[in-house]
């Protein structure tokens, strides 16, 4: 169903998300609270810095609701077999096939015992099927931002001093998608190191940051999504107002990059399928995407319900997001001409 204003691409164990993580080199500006500015490697605790942290123990934030939307209440399944069988009704006659796997989505209109209505007077057996659960991380809507902040993308302990080893009984851990603010940086070696917490210290690649100052200058609202980190903010003008963690497509595969540059939202769809690479192992269809927010072609904002692999490269092209975000901005942000600014910070 088309939206009214215009006519206008999968769950994943914690042992396979641990080998995606990019090597982050942290961006030239300075990453930390003012107040912490004395924090250095031979330095790594100062009173100034240690108030500032009891006094500002977690990022000034608020946390969008969980929002299924245009496909609350529906259910989505993949089946592990490349053909699927299809019955005029269950355990009926069998009256054509489906092409299926992994990267194939359809949503079920209706069960009956261990069969599902796939399409229209079109049954399948649940055998071989595994239903999908939606993430249910939201981003959030930042009251003021006084230094960075950022979410674990890994479950990880932290260090008692910049470069030292994990202590997870003394220094503490963070688990995948908590929040917690960077009060300073210091760099060892070739990786920067975080000050997170007192006497917590983790390293660059635990996280995805949001930075206080605006990758571009634009005026009014528009959307920056950074390749390199993983993230989207959404501006008004250079006052970051809303973030969360995305899924972009590789940077290092040509085929499936999420392409850098300026670009206007040009096409809208509320829910609707899509489909790719047909004829290749890449394959793709998938069932009710919801909230299609198009702005190069074939690359779009738009929710996901099949992964939960937000933080990491993940997609064929488009930036995908928890339903729940994509809901956010197609509600309350994004509208025709609206600016996506698609940029990687890791130097050339």
């Amino acid at each position: 169903m088309l939206n009214v204003r215009t006519l206008v691409k999968f769950a994943v164990l914690w042992i396979t998300l641990a080998g995606l993580a990019q090597a982050h080199v942290s961006p030239a500006a300075a990453q930390g609270h003012p107040g912490c500015a004395n924090i250095t490697y031979d330095t790594p605790q100062t009173p100034e810095c240690d108030a500032i942290m009891a006094a500002q123990p977690y990022p000034d934030v608020e946390r969008i609701p969980f929002d299924l939307g245009v496909i609350a209440g529906q259910d989505f399944i993949y089946f592990d077999a490349d053909v699927v069988k299809l019955y005029n009704r269950p355990d009926g006659d069998e009256i054509g096939i489906l092409t299926a796997g992994r990267s194939s989505y359809v949503n079920v209109l209706q069960t009956s015992g261990d069969w599902a209505e796939i399409r229209p007077n079109r049954w399948a057996s649940l055998e071989n099927a595994h239903f999908a659960t939606p993430s249910t991380l939201t981003g959030v809507l930042i009251n003021q931002m006084e230094m960075p902040f950022a979410w674990a993308i890994y479950d990880h302990c932290t260090s008692l001093t910049p470069g030292g080893p994990r202590n997870c009984r003394q220094s503490g851990s963070f688990q995948r998608y908590d929040l917690m603010n960077i009060y300073a940086t210091v760099t060892v070696g070739e990786w920067d190191w975080h000050l997170v917490g007192p006497g917590q210290w983790t390293v660059q690649t635990n996280l995805s940051i949001v930075h206080p100052t605006s990758p571009a200058v634009f005026s009014w609202r528009w959307v920056g999504v950074s390749t390199y980190e993983q993230n989207l903010v959404a501006y008004e003008g250079e006052r970051p107002v809303m973030a969360t963690l995305v899924s972009t497509g590789d940077m290092d595969e040509e085929q499936w990059r999420t392409d850098p540059g300026t670009w206007n939202v040009d096409l809208f769809w509320d829910v609707g399928p899509m489909e790719g690479a047909a004829g290749s192992d890449d394959f793709y269809a998938l069932d009710q995407v919801p909230y299609h927010m198009y702005f190069n072609w074939r690359e779009a904002l738009h929710g996901v319900y099949w992964h939960d692999n937000f933080g990491y490269y993940w997609s064929h092209g488009c930036v995908n997001l928890s339903v729940s975000d994509a809901k956010w901005l197609w509600d309350n942000w994004v509208i025709l001409g609206t600016r996506v600014y698609v940029y990687d910070e890791k130097p050339g």
